[in-house]
């Protein structure tokens, strides 16, 4: 089975809040959870499936409203 990295990005902008879902650049089957606030640490997270990124990805952003 060929190996395909993911063929687009995500990312989501609310004022200084950036979430982005994109490849590993370490191991191009793995995805990374991005979660970047002005001023604080960036955050990562890692997974092993574009789905399981996107879930999460969502879950963190619909979490920004609450």
């Amino acid at each position: 089975m060929a190996l395909r990295p993911l063929a687009f990005g995500i990312r989501l902008r609310d004022g200084a809040r950036t979430l982005r879902v994109r490849n590993d650049p370490r191991d191009p089957r793995r995805f990374l959870v991005e979660d970047v606030r002005e001023g604080e640490a960036p955050q990562v997270r890692h997974h092993e499936t574009a789905s399981d990124a996107v879930r999460d990805a969502a879950s963190t952003w619909r979490r920004r409203l609450n």
